[in-house]
């Protein structure tokens, strides 16, 4: 059986950079128990109701997803009804829906068509050296109770923060990702008591072979820190808004420093070149004048 560990927890109240990048460099999770948005007191379902409103949405859009699982549907219908738990909990067989196909508004793009919503979160931007992390990516996610992702994995530094709401992380190390058996962790429902659905993740064969798993609960004003790699499972024990900063080293900055120096050559070399041509008709026209 494979050992469950928890994530280690941090109650300093405010992050500076340092602290972050430590965390960072040693390629480990942490919780932040302390570290407050003001979009806590702010987001408020009226508030989000009065700023959104009925804006279509992309529901279950997410890049592990199926496109085809996409449905579309005005905001205010969305929060609603998961507000109120109205989404069906079994399908037209009668058979129970699966967490992972429960509706979930993830990677909504509130923040940046919203910047009002974007300003109370800043803090969360701000944590990345920008001269590391040139590229800074925002996103949203509101879930109804008992939704959930597939495991997968990011391509940037996540800082989760939980604005309302309770969810429920697993975490595997790259160190582990060869020993999960793709195959057998698709699709697969963790539980995270005995009275969820799904299969203990301890003693579940996808992960027989794997020296360590993650585990945390995150409530309202906890953030997280997951390591680029980390491959990891979400589930929103109950109706939970959450945002995500991933903080990306781009190589296009160093391909467009690459283009510059290339394009200043060139136009030196331009230069040199006109000068010659110069040199050349001057010559020339000397010799045209000594031929007169």
């Amino acid at each position: 059986m494979v050992a469950i560990c928890q994530i280690e927890r941090n109650e300093v109240e405010n992050i500076d950079k340092e602290l972050f990048y430590s965390y960072i460099k040693s390629n480990k999770p942490v919780v932040f128990e302390k570290y407050r948005s003001q979009a806590i007191e702010k987001w408020t379902p009226e508030y989000l109701l009065s700023v959104i409103g009925n804006r279509k949405v992309d529901v279950n859009m997410c890049t592990f997803g199926s496109m085809s699982d996409i449905v579309q549907m005005e905001f205010s219908e969305y929060f609603n009804k998961t507000l109120k738990n109205e989404f069906p909990t079994k399908d037209s067989k009668g058979e129970r829906i699966k967490k992972i196909n429960k509706p979930y508004l993830r990677n909504f793009g509130m923040l940046d068509e919203f910047p009002v919503l974007k300003e109370d979160i800043k803090n969360n931007d701000s944590i990345f050296n920008k001269d590391i992390h040139n590229m800074v990516l925002m996103g949203s996610f509101i879930g109804c109770k008992d939704s959930a992702t597939n495991f997968h994995k990011d391509t940037g530094e996540n800082l989760m923060t939980v604005i309302h709401g309770k969810k429920f992380i697993v975490l595997i190390a790259p160190s582990d990702e060869s020993n999960i058996n793709s195959k057998l962790s698709h699709d697969i429902e963790v539980k995270f008591d005995s009275n969820d659905f799904g299969s203990p993740i301890e003693s579940h064969p996808a992960f027989s072979d794997c020296s360590k798993i993650y585990t945390t609960i995150l409530t309202e004003g906890q953030s997280l820190f997951i390591p680029v790699g980390w491959v990891h499972y979400v589930h929103n024990i109950e109706t939970t808004i959450s945002v995500s900063c991933w903080g990306k080293e781009m190589i296009m900055k160093e391909v467009l420093n690459n283009n510059n120096n290339n394009n200043n050559n060139n136009n030196n070399n331009n230069n040199n070149n006109n000068n010659n041509n110069n040199n050349n008709n001057n010559n020339n026209n000397n010799n045209n004048n000594n031929k007169k």
